[in-house]
């Protein structure tokens, strides 16, 4: 297993891409609470891709961060605790179970128990972990 500062490094790199692409919205949100900024425009403002950009769009509307409604470019922000409302949080609990229980490591419905969460969320943390510790 990862050091865990490695492991939380990581982790707290991939919670500010998000964050990145939340505060924009935000800070570019009408009166109405809609942002009408494209994709294009943020990735131009935080110097990443626009590809780069579509994904994270598309993780934080799955997380129910961010939904889009009826406009082109045009988004709400319903939350930004990616740590409760995204498999991050579980991620590192996960890492922490694992650090401690090592047994349990190839045992996915016992993390799933243990963590209280489903089968399937813990096969996605387990893929953020894997892609943390690589």
């Amino acid at each position: 297993m990862m050091e865990e500062n490695k492991l939380i490094e990581k982790a707290s790199y991939i919670k500010e891409a998000y964050y990145s692409v939340l505060n924009l919205l935000l800070n570019h949100k009408g009166t109405d609470g809609i942002c009408r900024i494209s994709q294009s425009e943020i990735a131009f403002r935080l110097g990443m891709s626009q590809t780069t950009v579509a994904k994270r769009f598309k993780n934080l509307r799955k997380f129910g961060a961010i939904e889009k409604v009826g406009y082109q470019n045009a988004y709400v922000v319903h939350h930004t605790d990616l740590l409760e409302h995204s498999p991050l949080g579980l991620t590192l609990k996960l890492a922490h179970l694992l650090d401690v229980r090592p047994e349990l490591i190839s045992d996915y419905n016992a993390q799933a128990e243990i963590l209280g969460a489903s089968y399937n969320d813990i096969q996605i943390a387990r893929g953020y972990l894997t892609y943390m510790t690589t």
